[in-house]
């Protein structure tokens, strides 16, 4: 069922037509008939402002926000939340005015829930100018991961969300990348990263190894702080996050 939007209350004209009513109104029956009158239009007032503001997709219900999304040609995807299109829509200027560059492609993914870090394959291999692979971290972990009441995170009781991807995410990402990216642009791989994107510097390497900012392995056996090695699935420091495995999304 489409979610309503609240009732704006408006409450006016109930007040103000007792007050400017005549002397004969005034008495127990008049005063009833006005009082009457004057709610009716209050509520009509209120429809009519809580219509108006329908308009505006901060505040549109459900079946106003699609409406809203066709006129700036987007589409809502399957699975998608309606918070998650809601943002999308909100930031449809934007798409528009970057779509087809890289920039354009990392700011609409982080309006989607992502933090995104774009590998062009030429660096590496020039015969593959156009390919381009994606590591996606969660920014919005609302948008992207399966529900908050599953004993992992809740909405509002201060603990983390579960950064599993939901199943629908696995097709409504490639579609957003095919929608923003460079028409030439071809999608070699998307890779999801479970965690928040801590540790993980923009410096890094993506050529089937995964370097630190300062060049070096961080799955090489390196002891970290004379006494713990960072790939023997224990925290180095003992008090950090490091973040998980990359997670092939697409083909």
């Amino acid at each position: 069922m489409p979610q309503e939007i609240a009732l704006i209350p408006y409450e006016q004209y109930q007040r103000w037509l007792v007050e400017i009513s005549p002397p004969w109104l005034r008495g127990v029956r008049g005063a009833s008939f006005i009082s009457g009158l004057g709610t009716a239009l209050d509520e009509s007032t209120a429809l009519t402002i809580t219509g108006i503001l329908a308009r505006f997709a901060d505040r549109a219900p459900e079946d106003a926000l699609i409406f809203l999304g066709t006129e700036r040609a987007l589409i809502r995807y399957s699975g998608e939340s309606n918070d998650a299109f809601r943002a999308r829509v909100l930031g449809a200027w934007d798409f528009w005015q970057w779509a087809g560059t890289e920039y354009g492609m990392r700011r609409w993914l982080k309006v989607a829930g992502y933090e995104a870090r774009i590998h062009e394959h030429f660096r590496d291999d020039p015969s593959i100018w156009a390919e381009f692979s994606l590591y996606l971290w969660p920014y919005r972990p609302e948008f992207i991961t399966d529900r908050w009441d599953d004993e992992v995170g809740a909405w509002d009781d201060g603990s983390n969300w579960d950064y599993t991807i939901a199943g629908a995410e696995l097709q409504r990402v490639p579609e957003l990348v095919k929608e923003v990216k460079p028409a030439h642009a071809k999608i070699r791989s998307i890779y999801y990263v479970p965690g928040p994107r801590d540790v993980w510097g923009d410096e890094m390497f993506w050529d089937n190894r995964m370097f630190w900012d300062d060049g070096t392995l961080w799955d090489d056996g390196t002891v970290w702080d004379d006494e713990i090695i960072w790939n023997d699935e224990i925290v180095w420091d003992d008090s950090g996050v490091w973040n998980p495995e990359p997670v092939q999304i697409y083909p």
